[in-house]
């Protein structure tokens, strides 16, 4: 049994959800709804072991905005981002073993060869592929982003982000190296941040460091520090928007919004409850999804390549 016929059984999706459907002008596809059904799985997944744990969370960026102008996915989109206190990431970083097969917490201890700087929650029994990290010895099953929510000043946030990118890039660098089919920017990536001497490891706890730098101090402001997506003047945030949750409806299930969303989405996307122009509705993620067979099995035929 696949994966999306497992969750099609459980039956908390209402049977309309998965039939191709224009929203917005824009048309969302068989498969891109089976992509979604594997992300909110992971979601539910997520938030159950949070809040057994007392761990707080929140949605972040494209998914706040689904579920405040949606109520769920932005037809456009393709992926769950969560955000976490950095306390509550901490502890959940230590409960991997909570999450049973197919569910992995991914991070570098987790999996070694892993060289982003935050936590996924992937599905192993789906694919993703991403082309320049695809010879990559790593999990690629479909996943949710966790991010860190990092304590900043207004004084330290630039220096700490513009360092953090720096290492960010070698490890994007690492990932890139083995992929034989090299874009120009995947050779300049490597040609400028490859560093033979650091493992993922080693870039992943610098950047930790960095992120952590603030943790014992009393500051007004929060950031992604962690994560490169969107310009700089768009992520740092005042606390108070994370003093507490709201429940929106996401899809078929609840999801936790920062109380201050309203806040936090203007800093983010300026006028949100308006559309973008039809011809900028459309995937900013360059990923292919294959939610019906496990990486393994995928990686190996698409491109004969081992995990064992």
């Amino acid at each position: 049994m696949t994966e999306v016929e497992r969750i099609y059984q459980e039956n908390w999706l209402p049977k309309d959800f998965w039939e191709k459907k224009v929203s917005c002008d824009y048309t969302v596809s068989e498969n891109m709804k089976k992509v979604w059904a594997i992300e909110l799985d992971l979601y539910k997944e997520f938030a159950r072991v949070c809040e057994k744990n007392n761990l707080s969370y929140f949605t972040d960026g494209g998914t706040t905005l689904g579920a405040i102008r949606h109520k769920g996915f932005i037809p456009w989109d393709d992926d769950i981002d969560v955000c976490m206190p950095r306390n509550s990431y901490e502890k959940l970083k230590e409960l991997s073993k909570e999450f049973r097969h197919p569910y992995f917490l991914q991070n570098v201890y987790t999996d070694p060869s892993y060289g982003y700087s935050f936590m996924r929650l992937r599905n192993e029994n789906t694919t993703v592929v991403v082309e320049p990290f695809t010879y990559c010895k790593f999990s690629q099953g479909i996943f949710i982003d966790i991010f860190p929510l990092d304590k900043v000043t207004k004084e330290d946030y630039l220096p700490r982000r513009e360092k953090i990118y720096e290492l960010i890039m070698k490890n994007s660098a690492y990932m890139r190296y083995d992929f034989p089919n090299k874009s120009e920017r995947d050779k300049e990536v490597v040609a400028r941040y490859y560093d033979s001497s650091l493992s993922p490891v080693d870039i992943f706890e610098k950047i930790e460091k960095l992120a952590m730098q603030d943790e014992e101090i009393e500051t007004e402001y929060l950031s992604l520090l962690v994560s490169t997506q969107y310009e700089a003047s768009k992520k740092i945030w005042p606390k108070r928007i994370f003093d507490d949750y709201i429940e929106k409806e996401f899809e078929s299930i609840m999801v936790r919004v920062p109380v201050g969303y309203d806040e936090q989405l203007h800093l983010y996307f300026g006028h949100y409850m308006e559309f973008p122009p039809i011809e900028q509705r459309g995937m900013w993620h360059k990923t292919q999804f294959y939610p019906d067979i496990p990486y393994k099995e995928f990686y190996q035929e698409k491109y004969k390549f081992s995990y064992d």
